[in-house]
């Protein structure tokens, strides 16, 4: 009586072999699709999140030769309107402006001051007129040298007349506000970052 043994296929070594390859390209093919993208960057995000203009490269209250207090983690964002003539219409819209961004942060308003640095001493009659109409502002000096240095390398439009801009906890001005575009802009992006910062 002849008795016929089937021989078993190896299909459980196949079976391994081809969870090995699936592990190997899970981990390689992101590692080899990175490579490439960065070697002949392809797919590289060329977009920005922040609707308003960043500020690069960095500016610091030190190149502006301004002294404020507190500096600091846990210290307020600012919004500053910068001038180094005399405040007019234009910067008084801005000062508005800024005050109206701070108050529609809500609840998140504590976090934010607004303020006015300016490289001239106020005409006694704005001076009382700020006071009046934004109790709240603050204002300081700003070294007027310092601060057209510091924009050399920026857009030539941020040098001229009153402008806005968003000064983070640490002192670096990170945004600025062209002030013929609407203020929600920069309010959108304040928003983001007081839900994302960890400074202040």
């Amino acid at each position: 009586m002849n008795v016929e043994l089937n021989t078993p296929q190896p299909t459980s070594a196949r079976s391994g072999q081809f969870k090995l390859l699936a592990i190997l390209a899970v981990v390689a093919l992101p590692i080899l699709a990175a490579w490439i993208m960065a070697r002949f960057e392809v797919g590289i995000p060329t977009e920005r999140n922040n609707r308003s203009e960043l500020v690069e490269p960095v500016i610091t209250l030190d190149d502006w030769g301004v002294i404020l207090e507190p500096i600091g983690y846990g210290s307020p964002w600012r919004l500053a309107v910068t001038l180094t003539g005399d405040c007019d219409e234009r910067c008084l819209t801005l000062v508005h402006e800024a005050r109206q961004i701070n108050v529609a942060l809500g609840r998140e308003a504590g976090r934010v001051e607004h303020l006015m640095l300016t490289a001239r001493t106020l005409e006694p009659e704005m001076a009382t007129r700020l006071a009046q109409e934004y109790p709240r502002l603050g204002v300081g000096t700003l070294d007027a040298s310092g601060y057209r240095t510091s924009l050399r390398e920026h857009p030539t439009g941020w040098s001229e007349g009153p402008q806005l801009w968003l000064i983070d906890p640490l002192g670096r001005v990170v945004l600025h506000q062209d002030p013929d575009q609407p203020g929600k802009r920069l309010l959108d992006d304040l928003k983001h970052l007081l839900k994302v910062s960890k400074v202040g």
